[in-house]
């Protein structure tokens, strides 16, 4: 296909998502999720959320036992969900970022670290974050690679710059860590390692 052809195929994905047909299930990978934890830190006590687990990658990877989960496939639904938790980390589906978000700042974590579009990090985003305590304190921007094999092997190279922002809740002034991760993923568009 053509520049113009792949312009067309996004436009298309613009309209499903428009249809409210979003394709929401992106694997994050293991290297990824393992250099997000990792950037967050966290203290021995803390209790870590997972609230997509999907295929467990974040779940498994938690650097404690003191963690908790929900996943709409196994019928724990994140927007019904009630516990007390210190550390949301995760890769929400985009489509519904409005939701998260409310249902995030309700939850009230000390820290939240999330897996999104670069250009998903807006001004309006992050006024409102502030508005409830929070302060980005860190950010990891990295390259994704094309997620479809025909194209990447034709030479496309980057489908999208994303990042990994981390938001504290704290009245401190801090000064904001920013890196950039010259590697690029690879995205899964579904989970075929799902498990319970």
């Amino acid at each position: 296909r053509s520049i113009r052809q792949d312009m067309a195929h996004f436009g298309t994905m613009n309209k499903r998502k428009k249809e409210n047909k979003p394709n929401d299930e992106w694997i994050t990978p293991l290297a990824l999720v393992e250099k997000q934890i990792s950037m967050v830190g966290g203290r021995p006590e803390d209790c870590w959320f997972d609230p997509f687990k999907n295929s467990g990658r974040y779940y498994n990877a938690f650097p404690t036992d003191n963690k908790v989960y929900t996943e709409i496939l196994e019928g724990k639904d994140f927007f019904d969900y009630e516990g007390e938790v210190d550390i949301m980390c995760s890769n929400p589906p985009y489509s519904l970022w409005k939701e998260i978000y409310e249902k995030t700042l309700a939850l009230n974590p000390r820290i939240i670290s999330f897996v999104m579009a670069e250009a998903a990090l807006t001004r309006a985003r992050t006024v409102m974050m502030e508005s409830h305590g929070y302060k980005i304190t860190k950010i990891n921007k990295f390259h994704v690679k094309r997620p479809n094999k025909e194209q990447y092997e034709r030479g496309y190279r980057m489908w999208m710059t994303s990042v990994v922002v981390q938001w504290e809740k704290t009245t401190e002034e801090v000064a904001m860590d920013y890196t950039w991760d010259t590697k690029e993923y690879l995205f899964e568009e579904k989970s075929d390692d799902y498990h319970v």
